[in-house]
This record gives structure tokens, C-alpha cells and sequence, in this order.
């Protein structure tokens, strides 16, 4: 069974599609969430919204994660999130299990 992670990460976006032993699935093992096309539209808001925090040749630094910025913008997030995991119960065919960490993760900030 396969593991969808609810993660963000930079240039990848929130979704991660897991294998058993919880390494990252090769493109295309999963395609009933891969090839969905509301979970990539989500996919992808979640993750340029996610990447707009980097600021490179900012604050004295190469590359520089405005904290700032991700707090003003944790309801919006939130709400990206809140999206996905409805289409993923939605599509959920019982072939694997959503692991939602970005919820917990924005709700404390």
C-alpha cells in the first residue's frame, strides 16, 4: 500500500507519494493521485506558494526562507491543504493512506 504525504517542500509542492518502505515512489506508481488533475492544479498552487518564501541574495544570504511571510500566508495554505485532502478522500480507491503533516505543521506556526 502506498503512502500520500502531505508535505512541502521546495520545487516539489506538498504531495508525496511513498512506496512501503516509505521512500519516495518512482513518477507514475501511483497514478490515480499523479495523473489526477485537481490534486496537480492543488499541487502546484501549494508549492509556488511554498517556494515564493525562499528569497535568494536576500538578508545577507544566498538563499533566505522569509518566516515571515509563510505566517501571513498560513490560512491560505491551510486552505490549499484543507483542498487536497478532500480530493484525496474523494479519489481514494483504498490503495493508500494520507499522511497529512503540513496541517499540524501551519496550525502552530
Amino acid at each position: 500500500m502506498f503512502t500520500v504525504r502531505i508535505m512541502n517542500e521546495f520545487l516539489h509542492g506538498p504531495v508525496w507519494v511513498l512506496d512501503d518502505d516509505g521512500i519516495s515512489a518512482a513518477d507514475g506508481s501511483l497514478p490515480l493521485v499523479e495523473d489526477d488533475p485537481i490534486v496537480r492544479e492543488l499541487n502546484d498552487d501549494a508549492g509556488s506558494l511554498f517556494d515564493s518564501y525562499y528569497e535568494f541574495d536576500s538578508h545577507g544570504q544566498p538563499c533566505w526562507f522569509n518566516k515571515d511571510k509563510q505566517r501571513a500566508d498560513s490560512g491560505r495554505m491551510l486552505a490549499l491543504v484543507a483542498r487536497l485532502n478532500t480530493r484525496l478522500t474523494e479519489i481514494n480507491d483504498r490503495s493508500y493512506i494520507v499522511e497529512d503533516l503540513e496541517t499540524s505543521f501551519l496550525t502552530n506556526l
